[in-house]
């Protein structure tokens, strides 16, 4: 019947589905309170020129978009990060130190559901506004390595820098509409469409030869002296030495084992304009969280800032914690005749931290008060 469906791309969370996500966000957010990170919470609707001026116009067609009443069109927020520069660009104008914020939210976006992959979706993210560096991208890349390690869960987090891919199209001499469908290509690692791509457009061969390769390159630092016939080009090495920064601050945190460059990362958003990162599961085959630095974004807004950050996928965590089950916790139930008598023991062991049903059926009415573990089923 249609008045039983539920939306295509929506989920439903049962109860101990329920448990198992408040469980992993309880955990999240105590580990970037921590880390000295505060939380905002933002509208779940933005106008859509806020959207836009962060993103550019190209993400409206994965948009939920809605009228006001004035006429002016809104969002349903795609994503954080620009809500979250819109609040740093009002609310914390004139601050000049540095903010790490974290946030708990549903995000909506237009997309073919599949598994792992929904029109909404939940996100804990933090962003890191004012630090510049390797040490701040260490940072927020070793937080997002211990969200993951507090699951135990296997991962890798792949490492890469946009200025790389981005300065060797600027100088490619390419139009705008080329450069776009290579990227295209290289997020889906599309090999044979790339090589078709590029066996067809005016480009120098070491060029032709490094983008060919990039989706397949991944490894230690080492994987970055397949570069150097490119590293000529203005920004790109620059671009390799912050790279290599970051990743050897990484050991200082512990966890280079778990991090590998993989010069095929290059994101969704345009707005990143340096390092950026994506963290798997052997699991499933899409990331777990992701993010990176985007040092103009806020610029946008009128309050220039840089910054980095990252999301993690709350249901692609709990997807790759399938086996993993959350035992629903004993329930006492109290009944009785005495119906003073009953919420007066209900009370009493709430307050000792027990979790208390009153019957409700009439059952041992013939008692004054009885208490006896509930049945779960």
């Amino acid at each position: 019947m249609k008045n039983r469906e539920i939306v295509k791309g929506a989920k439903d969370f049962l109860p101990l589905e329920a448990a198992l996500k408040r469980e992993f966000e309880n955990q999240t957010v105590e580990t970037f309170t921590r880390w000295g990170y505060q939380e905002v919470i933002t509208p779940t609707f933005e106008y859509l020129e806020v959207i836009e001026s962060g993103a550019g116009q190209g993400i409206r067609e994965e948009l939920f978009l809605l009228q006001d009443r004035d006429g002016r069109l809104l969002a349903l927020r795609p994503e954080m990060t620009i809500p979250i520069a819109r609040i740093v660009s009002t609310k914390f104008r004139d601050f000049e130190g540095i903010l790490r914020l974290f946030y708990n939210a549903n995000i909506f976006r237009h997309a073919l559901p599949q598994m792992g992959r929904y029109q909404e979706f939940y996100q804990l993210g933090v962003e890191l506004i004012g630090a510049s560096g390797a040490m701040a991208d260490a940072e927020v890349i070793a937080l997002a390595a211990e969200i993951l390690k507090q699951q135990e869960l296997e991962f890798k987090i792949s490492l890469n820098h946009i200025g790389i891919f981005n300065n060797l199209l600027q100088q490619s001499g390419l139009t705008e509409s080329a450069r776009d469908g290579i990227k295209q290509l290289i997020l889906k690692k599309d090999l044979v469409g790339l090589n078709k791509m590029l066996s067809g457009l005016p480009l120098a061969p070491e060029l032709r030869e490094v983008m060919l390769e990039m989706p397949l390159l991944h490894g230690g630092l080492q994987v970055l002296n397949r570069l150097e016939a490119v590293r000529g080009i203005p920004g790109v090495e620059d671009a390799i030495n912050e790279l290599s920064d970051v990743y050897n601050l990484l050991a200082a945190y512990e966890i280079q084992d778990d991090v590998v460059i993989d010069l095929g990362i290059l994101r969704g958003f345009d707005y990143y304009t340096g390092i950026i990162f994506e963290g798997y599961s052997p699991q499933l085959g899409y990331p777990l969280l992701g993010g990176g630095r985007y040092d103009k974004l806020l610029d946008k807004f009128g309050c220039p800032r840089v910054a980095t950050g990252f999301a993690v996928g709350i249901e692609r965590v709990l997807l790759a914690l399938a086996q993993r089950t959350c035992s629903p916790r004993e329930v006492q139930e109290v009944s009785g005749s005495d119906i003073a008598a009953v919420l007066d023991k209900a009370r009493e062991l709430r307050e000792q931290g027990l979790i208390v049903a009153v019957d409700l059926s009439g059952s041992n009415c013939d008692k004054k008060v009885v208490v006896k573990p509930r049945d779960q089923r």
